[in-house]
């Protein structure tokens, strides 16, 4: 067995090409590209179009008394690099990120064996390869899986700069935590756990303390550059935030998965590493059968056909529902003075629709609910009639002009107003 195992690359293929294999099932179908998506979509068009580079990314969830708090704008970036190659459709766009994330099995699986052993290793892929819960996260492009995925290139460098302990690859890894900051500000605990760990664990130099705060800065570079351009705004609004905690304004909530996707990953790493000797210890043949449980369990669970994409915002939608009333809507004659609201999801501005419309050059007024003469709603039926969104309430007298089934108990709707 010791012999079989011994070349890697054999085995890493195998586990790749499970990889693309389980998330390529119904993908369409599992694919997430709601709001968020569809948001960044459209700031990377921007960016695209106007060669205008930014410096803030996404807000958070949370908001107070109108203050927004922003992330990084390496989201958008990468954004504009996977919609570029999928030539602006989502669904290549999101195919490509999930077969960048299968391709960081290698790197993943090299930067832990340096880390702690080659079984380790294995099991670290596996579980990254055929756990559901990182499945879920590498299918589809969001801030959130993009910080997962490269928190893989951190791991990969840092255990270079471990081994080696060459000042070249630890500059490399304070910058990727940098970056990783960008991402998502729950990453400030990895970094924090860093600066504990080197303060009072693993002492280093004060010329290592310096390549680690600079590659950190220079990681998070464009909202610093931000906050000195625009009066510490970020800043001054995060410590709004916390004055006024009790009042803000948080849609989301701690129990949601994605809140855990990078700390737990990085954290199972750590642990793994704590118990290195006796994972050691573990039989070949059982880290073989492992993987194949693991990987027969994930095509099981993901071979049939998904009633509604993963994180729906409603119970039966899919992309596909926005992709068919897309298609509809450029099809009509209408080219100008209308705008589109989606009851399906919370989100009744139907970004997804909006997204295609800026990417299909339609020149309408996105924001605009009150001066257009039509409007489209997606709504499961009839449910319109009784909504309170003002995109739709306030759009009357109208008439009904045509309806159109797009799935399910979803249809498509076009008004005029009177």
């Amino acid at each position: 067995m010791k012999k079989l195992i011994k070349n890697d690359f054999p085995f890493l293929l195998l586990i790749f090409i499970g990889f693309i294999l389980i998330r390529s099932l119904h993908f369409v179908d599992f694919l997430n590209w709601s709001q968020d998506q569809a948001e960044c979509g459209m700031a990377a068009l921007d960016i695209w179009r106007n060669k205008k580079l930014t410096l803030i990314g996404p807000q958070i969830s949370a908001s107070f008394e109108g203050r927004l708090l922003f992330q990084g704008p390496i989201t958008y970036y990468l954004f504009l690099i996977f919609l570029l190659a999928g030539n602006w459709d989502p669904v290549k766009a999101s195919y490509f990120f999930m077969l960048f994330a299968s391709f960081l099995i290698f790197p993943l699986f090299y930067g832990v064996k340096k880390l702690t052993n080659k079984k380790v290793a294995y099991i670290i892929v596996l579980i990254y390869s055929f756990i559901p819960y990182y499945i879920n996260y590498t299918r589809f492009l969001w801030n959130s899986t993009l910080q997962l995925t490269f928190s893989i290139l951190f791991i990969y460098f840092f255990s270079f700069y471990q081994k080696s302990k060459n000042l070249k690859y630890f500059f490399i890894s304070s910058f990727f935590l940098g970056l990783l900051l960008q991402f998502h500000y729950q990453f400030i605990l990895v970094i924090l756990i860093f600066f504990i760990y080197f303060l009072f664990f693993k002492k280093i130099s004060i010329k290592e303390w310096f390549i680690f705060i600079l590659g950190i800065i220079l990681g998070f570079s464009p909202l610093i550059i931000f906050e000195l351009k625009h009066q510490f705004y970020n800043t001054k609004t995060a410590i709004l935030f916390i004055k006024n905690w009790s009042r803000v304004d948080k849609p989301g909530n701690f129990t949601i998965p994605h809140y855990y996707l990078t700390l737990s990953f990085l954290s199972l790493i750590f642990i793994s590493n704590k118990f290195k000797n006796f994972i050691n210890k573990i039989k070949w043949k059982f880290i073989i059968i492992l993987g194949i449980i693991l990987f027969f369990t994930s095509l099981f669970q993901n071979i049939k056909k998904p009633s509604q994409s993963y994180w729906a915002p409603a119970k039966d939608w899919k992309y596909s529902m926005e992709e068919k009333a897309y298609q509809i809507i450029k099809k009509q004659p209408i080219k100008k003075n209308f705008n589109v609201a989606d009851l399906s999801y919370y989100n009744t501005k139907a970004a997804v629709i909006k997204y295609f419309l800026k990417r299909d050059n339609f020149l309408i007024k996105f924001d605009d609910y009150y001066q257009n003469r039509y409007l489209y709603v997606i709504s499961k039926n009839n449910e319109y009639q009784n909504t309170l969104s003002y995109e739709v309430a306030f759009f009357k007298p109208r008439k009904l002009i045509k309806k159109w089934h797009l799935q399910n108990d979803f249809y498509l709707y076009l008004f005029e107003r009177i």
